[in-house]
């Protein structure tokens, strides 16, 4: 089941990166959109343009369009009709219940989730999804071609509402706009904890595995005292919903959780990518080091 061929569906910014990130490895690849013959700025060279499923398929067609669950329930059943069960198929989505279109599908093990994170061609990792269906043989072969692109597959056994990495940061996220809403904290000094503090030792040591370098006797007696206080009340803050109802949508509008209407946003944009160029670079020598001395992972119950 080698995958040497991939079809991408959707040539907005994450499924171009997508697209970038297969053509750059060397696979043959197409890109499937509504309008083919639309200028496509940055296509690799060599990928060819389709408005429909056609011809033989490819390999790997990875669904990259918008997020609407009928759209997709209505796509994934028509590049079936055309190209039955001859290749496999993978969502984009984090968001979307995987297992709903899975089981609409007339070859579901020959289906997963595949979320990547904007820009997509820039980071190493990919969340790949099983759902209850999936060919384990498949999934492996999705997680080669991976390697190949120079990425490396996060596995979830079983898909949840938003995967691991949207999961992890929007539960982060709910917790600080909470304390925002409440006069606690502003903004600033919510991102100044997170890039100074939370953000440097996490990325030598992670979330979980920091614990046991702290103690975990301290750990578990804040998890049971803390846990219960922090905000759950099951909706998301108010002020964050109204800011884009007044049009305040970040940077580029010049008002958002900040007020950019003084600032660059194309200039502040290429300072953040040339600087998350170099965490990376630090970040690959912390990787390649690890290995030497960190501990064993283990698995705990469900």
């Amino acid at each position: 089941m080698e995958i040497s061929s991939v079809c991408v569906a959707g040539g907005g910014v994450m499924g171009m990166g997508i697209l970038r990130s297969f053509a750059a490895a060397g696979f043959d690849c197409r890109l499937l959109s509504r309008d083919p013959a639309a200028p496509k700025p940055g296509l690799p060279a060599g990928v060819r343009r389709i408005g429909r499923a056609e011809g033989p398929p490819p390999d790997l067609l990875i669904e990259s369009i918008p997020e609407d669950l009928a759209l997709k329930r209505d796509f994934l059943a028509g590049i079936e009709a055309a190209w039955g069960g001859r290749c496999i198929i993978a969502s984009n989505t984090s968001v979307l219940p995987l297992q709903e279109l899975a089981d609409a599908l007339a070859h579901p093990a020959r289906f997963c989730g595949l979320h990547y994170m904007q820009p997509a061609e820039t980071f190493a990792y990919a969340e790949l999804i099983a759902v209850r269906q999936s060919d384990p043989a498949m999934l492996g072969a999705v997680e080669a071609a991976l390697a190949r692109t120079g990425k490396q597959a996060l596995r979830l056994n079983r898909p949840v509402p938003g995967a691991l990495i949207n999961r992890l940061q929007h539960a982060m996220a709910n917790e600080a706009y909470h304390l925002i809403q409440e006069g606690v904290v502003d903004a600033a000094t919510v991102d100044l904890v997170v890039r100074r503090m939370l953000g440097p030792r996490m990325a030598v040591t992670g979330l979980i595995e920091q614990k046991d370098l702290s103690g975990l006797g301290t750990h578990a007696a804040s998890q049971a005292g803390l846990v219960p206080l922090l905000h759950q009340g099951g909706e998301a803050a108010s002020f964050v919903l109204d800011l884009p109802q007044r049009g305040e949508t970040g940077a580029d509008a010049g008002l958002g959780f900040y007020d950019w209407r003084a600032a660059d946003p194309a200039a502040y944009r290429a300072f953040a990518t040339h600087f998350f160029a170099r965490f990376l670079a630090l970040q690959a020598e912390v990787e390649a080091a690890r290995p030497a001395v960190a501990p064993q992972p283990r698995r705990h119950p469900g």
